[in-house]
């Protein structure tokens, strides 16, 4: 298969006003993605959905992004600030041919990117967007639809209804669920549904924070990345859980009433034997990325549940649910995939999925957490000047292999981010030392390589 260009892990994403996401290139995205649409069905006329979160770029690419659209022909139903995954069910909802996501999830407010659902609310797959990248590269103005072809737009009336009553009747058992809760929503997208989706559960006392968008704040110091600055609250205000978002409310990090944070790969085993207890874990199996802890793994075999590994990506969770009939798949950093409710991670939904078996089981959130042990999981991050592949750097495969053979049945993980411009190493055994000494090691011999950076 050929190499991406523009398209990384999860769409297009890079620093806002940079190539590829200046207005210019935008525009070029917007028509490339209708005339692949309008290619699979040409006599139709394509009907497109965008939606934002709230870092200060996201106007100005929504509307280049909106105005390629309607230059290929395509209309555009404005959404506005809105969840990414409520972009996937609007969709849906509303039989889109696409939606579009103004978003770079869980990166800086400088950063910004571009996702593309299909009509079922799911990302597109590597061989579909390298299609796209031809049609972008394309650049045939002779294409262009002129008179009344050209697409038109306009703005949503409350978009989020839909997607607000099907959450809600889905956890209809928690009407009466009267517990605490503290819920960060990381100045992002998700602060206006969530509230509304919680004040459906009156009797639950909510506290929200970090729901006051500026343009520039979403991330920062909050939500899905630094759960940790929601844990003292948790405790303050006697809650039985805290539940952390990131910018565009596709990641949930949660944190028990003690204080701790739980991460996605915990949350994963929870639901993952909720659901296997209850019959609707299918194939008894979950989809989860490398990255996940083979500790967790570990566990879930324990438990007759066994696990399908991944890219790192949700969208390849995606993949691997459709090819196998899967129900479940979740990523450790908090994408967390409930194929009966929605296709594509949606942090609120994972939180009310907890709700929903603290309630059932009468048990606490740190006791749930507590009978997955995980490994110790340490990870770095080297900037790059290039990609160069992996096993085209002298030495470092051998290296790799040398210190993962030290770990005592664990395992090294070493590949490039596909939205930075950095190398990841990971690695993970029962001896915390000596997967330091490991991923230190690795790392100092990629920033040597990489001329000491």
């Amino acid at each position: 298969m050929a190499k991406k260009q523009i398209f990384g892990t999860d769409g297009i994403r890079t620093t806002a006003n940079v190539y590829p996401l200046t207005p210019e290139s935008a525009v070029k995205v917007g028509k490339a993605v209708t005339r692949w649409f309008q290619k699979k069905n040409p006599a139709k006329k394509i009907e497109a959905a965008i939606g934002t979160d709230t870092r200060i770029s996201s106007g100005m690419l929504s509307a280049a992004v909106s105005a390629g659209i309607m230059s290929a022909g395509g209309n555009v139903t404005d959404l506005k600030v809105v969840s990414t995954p409520l972009v996937s069910d609007f969709v849906r909802t509303n039989k889109c041919d696409f939606g579009i996501v103004i978003s770079a999830s869980h990166n800086p407010f400088e950063d910004n990117g571009i996702k593309i659902f299909n009509s079922k609310g799911e990302k597109l797959n590597d061989e579909q967007e390298l299609e796209i990248e031809a049609l972008f590269f394309d650049g045939n103005e002779t294409q262009n639809p002129t008179g009344k072809d050209v697409g038109t737009a306009k703005i949503a009336e409350n978009p989020e209804f839909d997607y607000v009553s099907r959450i809600v009747k889905v956890f209809e058992s928690l009407k009466d669920s009267d517990v605490r809760l503290c819920i960060d929503c990381a100045n992002g997208a998700t602060a206006k549904i969530a509230k509304k989706i919680f004040a459906s559960f009156s009797k639950m006392e909510k506290f929200f924070f970090f729901t006051e968008a500026n343009g520039v704040n979403i991330n920062y110091n909050c939500g899905a990345l630094h759960p940790e600055n929601l844990a003292p609250k948790i405790v303050e205000h006697k809650c039985i859980a805290g539940f952390a978002y990131d910018g565009d409310g596709d990641r949930l990090i949660t944190v028990d009433e003690l204080g701790r944070v739980v991460d996605g790969d915990k949350i994963i085993g929870i639901i993952a034997k909720y659901l296997n207890k209850n019959g609707r874990l299918a194939k008894n199996a979950a989809a989860v990325t490398v990255m996940s802890n083979a500790g967790l793994e570990k566990h879930l075999a324990n438990c007759g549940i066994s696990l399908e590994r991944t890219n790192v990506g949700d969208r390849y969770l995606v993949e691997r649910i459709n090819e196998k009939g899967l129900s479940l798949a979740g990523e450790n950093s908090g994408h967390l995939i409930i194929k009966e409710i929605n296709p594509t991670g949606d942090g609120i939904v994972a939180s009310l999925m907890i709700l929903k078996i603290l309630s059932e089981s009468g048990r606490k959130l740190s006791e749930l957490a507590d009978e997955i042990e995980l490994y110790p999981q340490i990870q770095a991050k080297v900037k790059v000047i290039e990609k160069t592949p992996i096993e085209e750097i002298p030495g470092l495969c051998e290296l790799i292999k040398s210190h993962e053979a030290l770990l005592e049945g664990g395992r090294m993980l070493v590949r490039y981010s596909g939205t930075e411009p950095v190398m990841r190493v990971m690695a993970e055994g029962p001896d915390k030392v000596k997967v330091q000494n490991a991923v230190d090691k690795v790392a100092d011999f990629v920033k040597t390589f990489n001329g000491g950076k």
